[in-house]
């Protein structure tokens, strides 16, 4: 008959290449898939705890210096120029800016 002793270790070794393969793409795109997740969830951050301090701004509270979310800890400042207030929220070099359209009553 056939003599096939090689060919169980040539399907073992091309068997073995394949998935070789499929993980050495695989994992890269994984990475940086885990990258970009973890910088779009610091901006989300820092766009929330913008909208949590316009919020203590209407309710007339005073906002936080430092917010801490995590492992992250953000530094928040309130900036005021003429008729609109500001909340800056820095995160190492990154800064967010979120200007705040404020309105006084004046009576005649």
């Amino acid at each position: 008959m056939f003599d096939q002793k090689g060919y169980i270790l040539l399907e073992s070794l091309l068997a073995f290449l394949i998935i070789t393969l499929c993980i050495s793409i695989y994992l890269p795109l994984t990475a940086n898939l885990l990258v970009a997740i973890k910088k779009e969830k610091i901006d989300v951050d820092i766009m929330r705890i913008a909208y949590e301090q316009s919020q203590k701004i209407a309710l007339g509270q005073e906002i936080d210096s430092t917010w801490q979310t995590g492992e992250n800890s953000y530094g928040i400042n309130l900036s005021k120029t003429n008729e609109r207030k500001g909340i800056h929220v820095q995160y190492n070099n990154q800064e967010k800016k979120v200007d705040i359209l404020s309105i006084t009553a004046t009576s005649p």
